[in-house]
């Protein structure tokens, strides 16, 4: 079978040996040929988060079966379009029990809301800055009461890790979740929210839920701290966008934003906020790590072999 990994930096060495047990492994290199020659012959392709999958690109792959993506979210593809043509999608989608070795996003969402208390990104000593530590006092989180939108596995992690640093800790989540010792449960999002002095987003991503975090919600996080690290998509961007506009929160960290993998998207809009206003952005990093793209590639090609 021929496989292609669509984005290879930093691709784990091991998985790369693992694969060419299964069939002809090949890195596609923009310098070197098309993309559409590139995925024309593929039956397996790698893909992260660089490309949405659309019909325009399946068009070109005629002879792919499978998408193996080591990502829980999966709007970087049309599903639909995937299932008309047969293709499958190896993700990790519900894959609980492993993902629950995977730490990298609750320990980013955790660094963020360190950053925007303390300061960090007006903090940190370099050449346009100086040192006066009065310039960047920030607050400290413990005794804060931090709200957590979806209280899935990384909800979960994080909420164990603001309890050790003195924080209280309540939820929502549309599942009945088991709640961990000392998380209390709120049975809806203005509650949540209205008693959080932060509110971080960590729900899972699906079409129906699209653009549900709207304007009723997002006024209500006056003078609040608000982290993204789920999906742009959950919320309304455009809203959020003038409020931030506005000075209307104690601060924001995004982490994604929505359409990251199609031409027009808010990126350079948001990017113009930085300097005037307390916000954060990164590049979806949180799962970035080396640890965990490298044991969820492996975990991914051994679930195709699987298949296979």
């Amino acid at each position: 079978m021929k496989i292609g990994i669509l984005e290879s930096k930093d691709f784990s060495s091991d998985v790369i040996l693992f694969l060419k047990n299964i069939g002809e492994v090949s890195f596609y290199k923009i310098e070197e040929e098309s993309f559409e020659s590139f995925v024309s012959d593929k039956e397996i392709l790698f893909v992260r988060l660089n490309y949405y999958i659309d019909k325009e690109f399946l068009i070109n792959a005629k002879k792919l079966k499978y998408i193996c993506t080591p990502t829980t979210g999966l709007n970087h593809i049309d599903l639909k379009e995937c299932k008309v043509r047969n293709v499958e999608i190896i993700s990790l989608k519900n894959e609980e029990s492993f993902l629950q070795t995977i730490r990298a996003t609750p320990e980013h969402t955790f660094g963020l809301i360190l950053s925007l208390l303390r300061n960090y990104k007006k903090s940190f000593i370099s050449n346009i800055n100086e040192w006066n530590r009065d310039l960047y006092k920030g607050f400290e989180l413990y005794g804060k009461h931090v709200g957590i939108i979806g209280y899935g596995r990384v909800g979960q992690i994080l909420s164990k890790y603001l309890l050790a640093f003195g924080c209280s800790v309540s939820y929502f989540d549309i599942k009945d979740v088991n709640s961990i010792e000392n998380i209390e449960i709120e049975m809806n999002i203005e509650i949540l929210i209205n008693r959080s002095d932060i509110v971080c987003m960590c729900a899972s991503y699906s079409k129906e839920y699209e653009n549900f975090f709207d304007k009723k919600y997002i006024d209500l996080l006056k003078n609040k701290y608000f982290i993204n690290t789920a999906r742009g998509e959950l919320l309304d961007e455009d809203y959020l966008i003038k409020k931030i506009e506005e000075d209307f929160f104690k601060g924001i960290a995004i982490d994604v934003i929505s359409n990251e993998s199609k031409n027009k998207n808010n990126i350079e809009e948001i990017l113009n906020l930085t300097n005037n206003h307390n916000i954060i952005i990164t590049s979806h990093i949180a799962g970035a790590t080396y640890e965990s793209m490298w044991k969820t590639e492996q975990f991914i090609a051994e679930k195709l072999k699987d298949r296979l």
